[in-house]
């Protein structure tokens, strides 16, 4: 084994998504899979569309989860409201505005997902949001750990398969 010669000769997620020897598996080690959520863009293909409501909205009485992502007029992210904050608010007639909470956990889309999940552990966020890295934070929709390891099992049978990871269709149990 590797005496000398190439093994392989790819992509570092590639080589980490589909080592195409044992010498090399073990060469990257059993925890590839974590690293190679440091080599897994976030794409846009990854996110969920959670309900949303604008900053000039008057509170909602009623949302269809738990809670919703606050926009300003631009559709760039600025925070985010429970719905059960905004159904308590409602009555006062407020707006969503005077009720929005700041959004602490975020991303511009291409961050890594090792990056995603550093910052959903770091504010203990059951998702994050993700805006246009090209813009000043166009919102594009939120990442939850089920669409992350979605999208790293994407990223390997993209890779095992060399197709891009949106022909990857996953079998996914819930």
């Amino acid at each position: 084994y590797g005496q000398g010669r190439i093994e392989q000769f790819d992509t570092p997620s590639a080589v980490l998504g589909a080592p195409a020897t044992d010498y090399v598996a073990d060469f990257v080690g059993a925890d590839r899979g974590l690293k190679r959520l440091s080599v897994t863009p976030i794409e846009e293909g990854d996110l969920e569309q959670p309900p949303v409501v604008h900053l000039d909205d008057p509170l909602p009485r009623e949302l269809d989860a738990r809670w919703a992502v606050v926009l300003d007029q631009e559709d760039n992210l600025h925070g985010w409201i429970s719905a059960e904050h905004a159904r308590d608010a409602a009555k006062k007639g407020a707006t969503v505005r005077d009720h929005a909470r700041r959004m602490e956990a975020w991303l511009p889309v291409g961050a890594s997902l090792k990056q995603a999940f550093a910052t959903m552990l770091q504010h203990d966020a059951g998702w994050i949001a993700v805006i246009d890295a090209d813009s000043e934070g166009r919102f594009l929709g939120v990442l939850t750990p089920a669409r992350l390891h979605e999208a790293l099992r994407r990223s390997t049978a993209a890779d095992a398969r060399d197709v891009a990871r949106a022909d990857v269709a996953l079998e996914i149990i819930r």
